[in-house]
């Protein structure tokens, strides 16, 4: 974002201004859940522009067709993540990630500098129902 000043009889300065930056209105949660199971994660974000959301889980599984991801960008971006039939595989760290910079994708660019994050742990526990079949 540029800044001009001056006046008609004056020299103009113009200097880069920091964007504003992103910040969480709601963030993922930890949980205790069963297998078999669901949850969902909620990432709630402002800034202007409007920041970008990405979700990480710290895991090399495959989640397939049991988790969905539905996020809107409007005045801010709210996203939610979303696991059925949970297994004790999908115990782990989530974290939102939320970026307005326009050098966020930028593989030059320090990432803790331009994404901020939330975290939430998932403890996926194995039910007694489960274990009966």
């Amino acid at each position: 974002v540029f800044a001009v000043y001056g006046s008609p009889d004056a020299s103009i300065t113009a200097f880069l201004l920091p964007l504003p930056l992103a910040g969480f209105i709601k963030s993922p949660m930890s949980e205790t859940k069963l297998t078999g199971d669901a949850f969902e994660l909620y990432c709630d974000v402002v800034g202007k522009p409007t920041p970008e959301i990405q979700w990480w889980y710290l895991w090399d599984g495959a989640w397939k067709r049991r988790v969905t991801i539905n996020t809107a960008y409007g005045a801010n971006g709210v996203s939610v993540l979303r696991i059925t039939r949970l297994t004790l595989e999908d115990s782990g760290t989530y974290e939102c990630r939320a970026s307005n910079d326009p050098r966020r994708n930028d593989l030059r660019q320090n990432p803790s500098i331009t994404w901020i994050r939330a975290q939430a742990t998932i403890s996926v526990l194995q039910s007694e129902f489960s274990t009966l079949q």
